[in-house]
Formats: C-alpha cells, sequence, structure tokens
C-alpha cells in the first residue's frame, strides 16, 4: 500500500511526465528535429521507468510481508510478485 508521502511523490512525478508528454506533442506539431523528440521520448521512458520502480518496490516488500504471514507451502505472494516481475521486464 501506497504511504500518502509515497503517493504525493509519485503523484508529483507523474505530473512531471504529463508536462514532458504535453511538451513533446508540441515538439512534433512543430516538426521538431528526430533526435531532438528521441532525446525527449528517452526523458519520459526513464521517468516512466522510475515510478514504476518506485511503486514495484513497495509491492514487492508488501508481499513479502504478506509470504513471510502465509502458511508454508501457499506462495500465492510470491507467484503474484513473480507475474508482476515477469510483467515488468518485458
Amino acid at each position: 500500500m501506497l504511504m500518502d508521502e509515497t503517493r504525493e511523490e509519485i503523484i508529483k512525478r507523474l505530473h512531471i511526465v504529463q508536462g514532458h508528454v504535453a511538451g513533446l506533442v508540441r515538439m512534433v506539431e512543430r516538426g521538431e528535429s528526430c533526435p531532438t523528440v528521441l532525446h525527449q521520448l528517452a526523458a519520459i521512458r526513464s521517468a516512466v521507468y522510475k515510478i514504476t520502480e518506485m511503486v514495484l518496490v513497495i509491492y514487492a516488500d508488501d508481499c513479502l510481508d504478506k509470504l513471510s504471514q502465509e502458511k508454508e507451502g501457499t506462495g500465492s505472494s510470491a507467484q503474484e510478485l513473480v507475474k508482476l516481475l515477469c510483467q515488468f521486464l518485458k
């Protein structure tokens, strides 16, 4: 579960990404060069990756906490975590 402080940080970062995307749209509309557009896309990708990493760490912590409380052999939290990691790594 996201703590208020972490949630605020993620929202702040998402607003920054939103601004970058809006800027990217304007750049494409103006016909900016491909290298300039690609540079902006790389910045957006990096920002989204960092947000994803933050959420993934929180989720992993939650899953590991649940796993330590589960009865031996159930492993559903571990399976959920592995599934999510596989999706993220695609």
